[in-house]
């Protein structure tokens, strides 16, 4: 029996829409199966150059993503008293008592008592904050411990600039680390970006220096015919990021039979040594205007370059350079004659190429 092409496209349309309602559903009733809750055991924030009232803070908040995040069960272990020094004796008889002493603040947990009091409240996890305060920023570290073996589940810390007032959204980072087993830096969200990821980064000052230099193009495969050396002058800017360099230059010169040379180049290097004086190999691809004995022409030129620099710590530099360069574009051997002489008097194009060498100096 032959299935018509209309009622054949409707069964394989409601075919793929009931696949679809399908894998929909079944999505649908994971999302709505209850996930199991790990219990975690949240122990007493700790600190360093911290006051006690931010310390406390820290601890609340703390507790609140762990239970906002949905997959934890918050339980808390006994907590240790604060211990207090021992105040100065009072004098008999003595009007006024001293005020009273400030208590010590709480030590760092080590992973056995971490696990230990994790443990004795029935928690999977036993969760460890310490909040170090240097500065004008201080760092915010979150270590979860397995209660049975005390050895690390997840580890990381985080950075803040903000003050007091960014500790709700580093600790969220923390705990959404630990609840995807992310790193922090990977764990931000629209909300949780702290002042420090907002700034730009901090980019170190490449050293430049303008100067002058002359060239000396020795070209092969001239329209000329003739070998016929090409000299020039220009002026470059050399930039300087320690790894690599890079310069822009622009030429000007002519030599004999009414030859000529025009450039503008841009050029990068890589340096071989960080010292003062340093050899270099690298490239430059330049546009140029040559007439080397025929008609003229302009394009790109190619250049592989090799290089030495002095001065490289000092504010006056000397360049010397060796290269080999390429013309992408042909020059004619002669100009095309007027139409009433009929064809072009032309014997084909020259793509010149040859070596180059400078020097220069740099301010």
């Amino acid at each position: 029996m032959r299935i018509p092409p209309r009622r054949g496209l409707e069964n394989a349309v409601r075919i793929l829409f009931a696949a679809v309602m399908l894998v929909a559903l079944g999505r649908a009733a994971r999302a709505a199966e209850p996930s199991r809750l790990q219990t975690v055991a949240v122990l007493p924030v700790t600190g360093e150059n911290v006051s006690p009232d931010i310390l406390s803070a820290a601890d609340d908040i703390l507790k609140d993503h762990l239970e906002r995040a949905g997959v934890f069960a918050v339980v808390e272990p006994p907590r240790p008293a604060p211990v207090t020094p021992p105040g100065p004796s009072i004098p008999p008889g003595a009007a006024l008592a001293p005020p009273p002493p400030t208590p010590l603040p709480l030590a760092e947990p080590t992973p056995a008592a971490a696990a230990r009091l994790g443990a004795s409240v029935g928690a999977e996890l036993a969760i460890v904050v310490r909040l170090t305060h240097f500065g004008n920023s201080a760092r915010v570290r979150l270590t979860a411990y397995a209660t049975g073996t005390a050895q690390v589940v997840y580890w990381d810390s985080i950075l803040i600039h903000g003050g007091p007032d960014e500790l709700d959204v580093a600790i969220q980072r923390l705990v959404n680390g630990l609840k995807t087993g992310k790193p922090v830096r990977d764990s931000a969200e629209l909300e949780t970006v702290t002042a420090k990821e907002t700034m730009a980064l901090n980019r170190r000052a490449a050293n430049r220096s303008f100067g002058v230099r002359i060239t000396s193009l020795l070209p092969f495969d001239q329209a000329g015919n003739s070998f016929e050396p090409v000299t020039a002058g220009g002026l470059f800017w050399l930039y300087d990021a320690r790894s690599w360099m890079a310069d822009i230059a622009f030429d000007i010169g002519g030599g004999d039979g009414g030859r000529f040379f025009m450039d503008a180049a841009i050029g990068a290097y890589y340096p071989f040594l960080r010292e003062d004086f340093t050899p270099y190999v690298g490239g430059q691809i330049r546009w140029a205007k040559m007439d080397l004995g025929g008609a003229g022409g302009g394009g790109a030129t190619l250049q592989p370059t090799f290089g030495l620099l002095l001065g490289r710590l000092s504010s006056v530099q000397i360049r010397a350079e060796v290269g080999y360069f390429f013309n992408t574009f042909g020059e004619s051997e002669s100009e095309t004659l007027p139409v009433g002489y009929g064809a072009a008097a032309q014997s084909g194009k020259h793509y010149s190429n040859g070596f180059v060498l400078s020097v220069g100096i740099g301010f």
